[in-house]
């Protein structure tokens, strides 16, 4: 005996059947406790880890999109994940199941249903990463791999004239490393400052649209050196208008944060 699907019952058990439910993770992490972002074979990374234990718990492999990639070394509070599932699964149950199975040094801080298609990446209005400075004679045991500690004083009030200075349109060609796939260099700055969080320890914020390869910490770098008296606020100015040779090294990746990602309004399934 041949079955004959009723009109539009084929289409729409299809439509069931191909349909695929997004959902949107942030994520926070200690880059020191990985070898980098990427997945490596036989490595501990955090894309490796993530899909590992999404993958373990739906049963099914599990492909991760991501906001940006982050340096071996460099944490995260605000990392943003995606991926893709071919049925529903409650989010306050999969939050808690994800992270019994992630391992020490990253967390599920959140984990919501996101609309169909969404990129972390593509889809992003503005990232915010953080870089902190400790700034006193002595080290921090607890804080090592943590923050950038520096012995020697620092002045602020030139670093806050220093950061002024990013904020706008430029050609950022003096703030990149080698290894950048970036074809132009020009970026735009929406805010840069630094703050003291307490007696002994300052942040450098800077939130943009997007970085080229290592450029919050050759900017943090930057500022640094202004602090420290061996770079003056017109030598930085030079570099701000495209010098294409390097303003400065690097500071360490242990004090940067990923620290926030933006979207608009309607990333979430109504």
């Amino acid at each position: 005996m041949t079955l004959v699907s009723a009109p539009g019952r084929q289409s729409a058990c299809q439509d069931t059947l191909d349909r695929r439910y997004c959902y949107c993770l942030t994520l926070e992490y200690v880059g020191t406790s990985f070898h980098g972002f990427q997945r490596q074979p036989g490595l501990a990374t955090i894309h490796g880890a993530l899909e590992s234990a999404a993958s373990t718990y739906t049963g099914t492999e599990v492909v991760a999109r991501y906001a940006g990639r982050t340096d071996k070394g460099v944490h995260a509070v605000g990392q943003v994940a995606a991926f893709d599932l071919a049925r529903e699964v409650d989010t306050d149950r999969a939050l808690i199941g994800l992270n019994a199975l992630l391992p020490d040094g990253i967390a599920v801080t959140a984990l919501a249903r996101a609309r169909e298609g969404f990129d972390p990446r593509r889809d992003a209005l503005w990232r915010e990463y953080r870089y902190f400075i400790l700034n006193r004679k002595s080290p921090s045991p607890i804080l090592e791999e943590r923050v950038f500690h520096v012995a020697k004083p620092l002045d602020l009030r030139m670093m806050e004239e220093a950061c002024a200075l990013f904020p706008g349109e430029h050609d950022f060609s003096a703030f990149r490393v080698k290894g950048g796939s970036d074809v132009s260099a020009v970026r735009n700055v929406l805010k840069c400052d630094v703050v003291r969080v307490s007696q002994d320890l300052l942040c450098i914020r800077v939130i943009a649209n997007a970085f080229l390869y290592r450029m919050v910490r050759v900017m943090a770098g930057a500022i640094f050196s202004v602090g420290r008296g061996r770079m003056s606020l017109d030598d930085l100015r030079r570099h701000l208008d495209g010098s294409g040779k390097p303003c400065a090294d690097p500071l360490p990746a242990r004090g940067l944060y990923l620290w926030r990602v933006a979207y608009p309004d309607d990333i979430h399934e109504a």
